[in-house]
């Protein structure tokens, strides 16, 4: 179906654009860490964590994604709940490696997609898989279907809910690496209400993130949801881990984002954070430490009409709809996103 674009093409074209923080930049290779081991330590460090795999593009340090949406239809070749092509998943984790991804969190939004996440990391995620990127995942429930917490065709109660996510979260041991995707989305509050959203990112903190002692994959949408979060995350500091979480796809404002590192938490980017003129003013002045890297695949690439589509210098071979797919092709429209960001 599609493929991860030639990181290293991409990543001399923004750099190319972030050329006013090359005082900044260590000109040595740079690694884009997992959110697990950047959440550990800082930096390259935890590295040697991940398959040992250079770029066939760059012969740089390997990549990381942080966030991918693995679990998504489209994957197996499927469109608007109608199959379009054979599935090619095993195919796209091995282009992703051969492009220098040498690991792969795959994001999680519901009790039911925690289990089938921790389904996949156990049958492809196996450090062993020489030939695919590792992959672990998130357990969680994201902003807008926090009503599922209430839903008795779901679960008993919310009690009920929550301690099945917790026992998702214990037997998945090392493959979960970080609680989500949760937080709060006022964007689209026809799907979730403001108040369930905060009652149950609340609870997540409390009855998952704080006694697993993981970092929170976070979901931030409008600025009063920041200004919410940053308000629960500040009360709840001191009981979360050294290194918290990242709040991923962050499309928000330079003061939301430092106020989030002041409390440790990384700013996840990918497509979504390059839209607007406005976006890429934001992500040039963000601390080089700072940043994470995902493609929150099969969503979030950079498209034509977005600002940072400029800064791109990979091109690909593709097709403009799913039933002309072929092997080894990107769908038009459909692409994992068009860059990894790469400082």
């Amino acid at each position: 179906m599609v493929s991860l674009a030639l990181v290293d093409d991409v990543a001399r074209g923004l750099r190319c654009y972030t050329s006013q923080r090359a005082s900044r930049v260590a000109p040595v290779a740079r690694v884009a860490p997992v959110a697990p081991v950047a959440m550990q330590a800082k930096g390259a460090k935890g590295m040697k964590e991940t398959k040992e795999t250079t770029s066939t593009t760059s012969g740089l340090a390997p990549l990381v994604d942080i966030g991918a949406n693995m679990l998504d239809p489209m994957f197996q070749g499927i469109y608007r709940e109608k199959e379009r092509h054979p599935a090619d998943f095993s195919a796209v984790l091995a282009r992703a490696l051969s492009a220098g991804v040498s690991k792969l969190m795959v994001t999680a939004g519901t009790l039911q997609e925690s289990r089938d996440a921790l389904k996949l990391c156990r049958s492809y995620g196996s450090p062993e898989r020489s030939e695919m990127p590792e992959l672990c995942c998130t357990v969680g429930v994201h902003p807008t279907r926090c009503c599922e917490f209430e839903d008795s065709a779901v679960a008993a109660d919310p009690e009920s809910y929550l301690q099945q996510l917790l026992m998702v979260a214990q037997e998945a041991g090392d493959f979960c690496t970080a609680v989500g995707e949760c937080g709060l989305d006022y964007d689209r509050l026809q799907f979730c209400p403001r108040e369930t959203q905060l009652k149950y990112f609340q609870r997540q903190l409390a009855d998952l993130a704080i006694p697993l002692q993981k970092p929170l994959f976070l979901h931030c949408r409008t600025s009063d949801a920041a200004k919410d979060l940053l308000k629960i995350l500040t009360e709840a500091r001191s009981e979360l881990p050294s290194c918290p979480g990242v709040v991923h796809s962050f499309d928000g404002n330079i003061e939301d984002a430092h106020s989030f590192i002041q409390l440790g938490f990384f700013i996840g980017i990918n497509g979504c954070s390059l839209k607007t003129a406005e976006n890429l003013e934001m992500v040039k002045q963000l601390p080089e430490d700072s940043i994470l890297l995902e493609t929150d695949a099969p969503w979030c690439g950079i498209k034509a009409s977005h600002a940072g589509h400029g800064y791109i210098q990979t091109t690909w071979d593709e097709v403009k709809k799913p039933e002309k797919w072929e092997e080894g092709k990107c769908i038009k429209d459909w692409l994992w996103m068009d860059f990894l960001l790469f400082f």
